[in-house]
């Protein structure tokens, strides 16, 4: 086997080492193989295994996803808290400040008021509660003996709220409590913010949560408030924010239970220390967990010798820190002989664009020989030195390697030394990188211990040989956001291929190819393009998307001129990008685009104006669902045929052969645009079936003129004539047996009424009722509509789930009108826009004519005054019985009803 090897051929079988004869089956990611993982003690995650019913009280639920939902001035929407209440799933919002006990759910003695936009903590909750969630409201202070009321408290959340300070006597009274969380306020760490004895009533604290309250502040003035904290000499765990020059006071020294401290930034708090005073953990020699990842460490910012006080600790995480680096590290490491660290968690240490990293024998010794537990992920691990991994620490059970680019080598041969290791995981990266707008910082300087700071890095500029003409980067592997980037303008480059990379944001600008006339992108996972992307290649005159993700990206932007920039392009290509819609302004600032390639997408309306491009010779709409051209885009066809050779292809397209659509086809058939034999074109039948053409439709125009001939003039005078005798002669008729014959048809009537219904009991439909709804509304459809019914025993046919797969979607709805007794429409602003939802109502209504049994029943789910309805669908209601969704409780009345309804013939 080559050396260049990936070590993915291999890894499969070393995935997991386990000692012993071990039989459990394997897990995706061998958690199973090491229960010891998650051995470290939190004392803020509550033991209480009643809190667990109360899910609402954990933090840690939802502190990560509504960080600042009252931190910004005007965010205190209904709407911000509703979508909060589905979440929790049992809170109401209410608008009455007055109305806190109906706002606080409380369950024996828990009481969750949180997300209901309370500006102080309530007075009359029961004076027994021991659980009280009071996060994501609106509280800005706490006042003396705020609590006393409720002295039964260990546990109290005011997360996510708007204080930004305390007073001496905010927690009077709280002797019980065990866990207090103030995560996410605004109280910086000054003196006037933590006054002395604010915590002093709390004897019984264990864990304290003070990270995400400096707000990106990393004032010189912090420092953390050690005198107020050194009263809590129960506390274990406490989280902070890190600020530059963080250090520990004196008042540390008190917190001789403390064994856990988290510094973290990111999601967990803010966090830029830089760098760390020699002084910063004298205080702290008790802890047993440091956590600060995230914190933006630089390696000479500090010297070695930071973590040498932490004699007890036992584990350190210093994730995500990238100018820390691995050789650092292993430093520092090395200096801590005397600590007995079990778990080092040292993922994304080291800057992607620094050269790869090989293991050596003296990395190997620098790990505490302690050491139980390893992640060292995304580090640019490359290979391990022979030998190396015999120096390893003998108790090492567990690794985590992945993400790195690990090659072949004889390194493989000595894991038999790793005796004790139960888990190794070499699974690959996914990581997006941005291109750097500054030279990343490839070599380290050596650390003097002095604390001199590196100079600014360059700005980024990528040199290219000055006579390159073409550069061909496809396959490449290239994994980025395609941010801003900077090339030397002395270069002549013409033609730049990045196809077959993933490459899904493309964010620009591009600056310095002046000369650029041709750029591929195909295959690169685009989804968003950025408006500035194209600002600086205003020479491109080809620009490949084709097979990219951009549907999404077409039908919502409608205002945004992503290519507004491009007034030389000549050649746009979108092709296999799956579009069902395109706004027709996007391309009205390329005046000089000759071709256009949107074959192979799913648009079913062609709204793009071409009337400014005056050189287009292509025009490329093959195998789309495209059935007809609008009358200007024509218009606009038969002046470019004037001036010049323009073809329109739209083979393997289904185009409609029903008499709405003879002009488009006449026209097509004589315009000089279009291949005269028109090979590979379709023709779509008002029955949904598909016809090959196979004689320039010659014979559909025939059959479409005789049966759409207009005979309208002789008609009418005929017409006209046979009426009024017929009207003459019946009106005469009518008078005269007038009462017999209202008798005979109130008979008639009534005895049709009766083989009606005994007809329709006798039909057999294969379901009861097809859902007519548009795609928005999937959730309602899904979630309450689809259960109700299902829980009547109704056979229910969803168009995404039951509509079969390779069929046209025009067959698949005919189809379930026909096999449904009732076709259910839902009425929303939603389906007054779907093109297709207009389709199911038309084919519908068509059904009731053709078969005179009922079809159509509307449900309306939103008011929608009469104004915004288009006459059919007013009339449609005047005809058809329909529901109102009731705005309240919806009972079993209702969907009773609604079943006997879609039953009733």
């Amino acid at each position: 086997m080559s050396t260049s090897v990936k070590l993915s051929v291999w890894c499969v079988f070393l995935l997991c080492l386990l000692e012993g004869n071990a039989k459990k089956p394997l897990d995706k990611d061998c958690s199973d193989y090491y229960p010891e993982r998650h051995e470290d003690r939190n004392s803020c995650i509550f033991e209480d295994h009643h809190y667990n019913e109360f899910s609402t009280l954990n933090v840690d639920n939802y502190q990560n996803t509504f960080l600042n939902r009252h931190k910004k001035a005007g965010d205190e929407s209904e709407s911000d808290f509703n979508d909060w209440d589905k979440r929790v799933g049992k809170k109401t919002f209410y608008s009455d400040p007055n109305e806190t006990l109906e706002r606080c759910t409380c369950n024996s003695t828990r009481c969750d008021c949180s997300i209901s936009h309370l500006k102080d903590v309530p007075k009359d909750l029961p004076h027994d509660v021991t659980h009280l969630n009071l996060a994501l409201n609106l509280i800005s202070s706490l006042p003396d003996c705020t609590f006393c009321n409720y002295p039964q408290l260990i546990y109290l959340d005011l997360s996510s709220n708007k204080l930004t300070r305390l007073v001496t006597g905010s927690f009077w009274g709280l002797k019980n409590l065990t866990m207090l969380n103030l995560y996410n306020n605004s109280l910086y760490y000054m003196k006037q913010t933590f006054p002395t004895g604010v915590f002093s009533d709390l004897k019984s604290l264990r864990c304290l949560k003070l990270n995400r309250n400096i707000e990106n502040n990393y004032s010189s003035s912090f420092r953390y408030p050690d005198e107020a904290l050194s009263k809590l000499t129960n506390l274990e765990s406490l989280y902070l924010d890190g600020f530059i020059k963080a250090v520990f006071g004196s008042g540390f020294r008190n917190l001789i239970k403390l064994r856990s401290l988290v510094l973290a930034g990111h999601k967990e708090g803010y966090c830029l220390i830089n760098g760390f005073a020699n002084s910063s953990f004298l205080n702290v020699k008790q802890i047993t967990l440091l956590n600060v990842s995230n914190c933006n460490i630089w390696a000479d910012k500090q010297t070695e010798y930071i973590f040498k006080p932490l004699v007890n600790l036992q584990t350190l995480d210093v994730s995500y820190n990238l100018d820390i680096g691995v050789n650092y590290l292993m430093r520092a490491l090395k200096t801590m002989d005397q600590n007995n660290i079990t778990r080092l968690i040292m993922n994304y240490i080291e800057s992607s664009y620094h050269p790869s990293i090989t293991i050596s024998k003296s990395m190997a010794q620098s790990l505490p020989i302690s050491l139980r537990y390893l992640e060292a992920q995304g580090n640019n691990f490359e290979s391990v030195y022979p030998g190396a991994l015999q120096f390893m620490p003998p108790n090492i059970s567990y690794i985590d390697v992945g993400g790195n680019r690990f090659l072949y080598g004889k390194y493989i041969h000595d894991l038999h030394s790793l005796k004790r290791l139960k888990v190794l995981k070499l699974n690959g990266g996914n990581n997006l990188h941005i291109i750097p707008r500054y030279e990343p910082m490839l070599t380290r300087p050596n650390n003097t211990g002095q604390g001199n700071s590196i100079a600014p890095s360059k700005r980024l500029i990528f040199n290219l040989p000055p006579n390159l003409l073409c550069l061909d980067m496809k396959l490449l592997g290239l994994s980025y956001i395609l941010s801003e980037l900077t090339i030397d303008k002395n270069n002549s480059l013409d033609f730049l291929i990045l196809s077959d990379n993933y490459l899904p944001t493309l964010l620009g600008p591009v600056y310095g190819l002046s000369k650029l006339r041709k750029l591929y992108l195909n295959g690169c996972a685009v989804q968003q393009i950025h408006e500035g992307m194209f600002q600086h290649l205003d020479a491109l005159q080809e620009l490949r998307l084709k097979s990219n993700i951009l549907e999404f990206f077409f039908k919502y932007t409608s205002n945004r001129q992503i290519f507004r920039y491009l007034k030389n392009l000549k050649i746009l290509d979108l092709a296999l990008n799956d579009l069902s819609l395109v706004h027709g302004g996007i391309l009205k600032d390329l005046n000089a685009l000759e071709e256009i390639n949107l074959n192979h997408n799913n648009m079913w309306m062609f709204n793009i104006s071409i009337s400014n491009m005056s050189n287009l010779h292509m025009l490329n709409l093959s195998h789309t669902q495209l059935g007809t051209l609008p009358l200007q885009t024509r218009q606009d066809i038969d002046r470019l045929v004037k001036t010049q050779n323009i073809t329109v292809d739209m083979s393997g397209s289904p185009i409609r052969c029903d008499c709405t659509n003879l002009d488009f086809i006449q026209w097509m058939v004589n315009s000089r645009a279009f291949d005269a034999n028109f090979e590979g074109y379709l023709c779509l039948y008002p029955d949904t079936s598909y016809k090959k053409n196979q004689d320039a439709y010659q014979e559909i125009l025939n059959r479409l003129r005789f049966q759409c001939a207009d005979n309208s003039t002789m008609f009418l005078v005929v017409l006209s004539v046979t009426l009024l005798m017929v009207t003459t002669v019946a009106g005469a008729v009518v008078y005269r047996f007038r009462w017999r014959l209202r008798y005979l048809y109130y008979v008639a009537y009534l005895v049709l009424k009766k083989k009606t219904k005994d007809k329709g009991r006798e039909e057999n439909f294969l379901y009861d009722v097809f859902l007519a709804y548009a795609s928005e509304d999937e959730e309602f459809i899904l979630e309450t509509l689809l259960p109700a019914l299902d829980r009547r025993e109704l056979r229910v046919l969803v168009h995404g789930r039951d509509f079969a797969v390779g069929e046209f979607i025009a067959s698949n709805i005919v189809t379930a009108v026909k096999e449904s007794r009732k076709t259910l429409v839902v009425l929303t602003r939603n389906l007054l826009n779907s093109t297709w939802c207009n389709f199911e109502l038309q084919m519908a209504n068509m059904e009731s004519v053709h078969t005179g049994r009922p079809v159509l029943v509307f449900l309306i789910k939103e008011s929608i005054p009469t104004t915004e309805l288009t006459a059919d669908l007013l009339y449609h209601l005047n005809k058809n019985t329909y529901l109102v969704y009731p705005q309240g409780e919806v009972t079993d009345v209702f969907w009773n009803k609604l079943a006997r309804d879609i039953m009733r013939l």
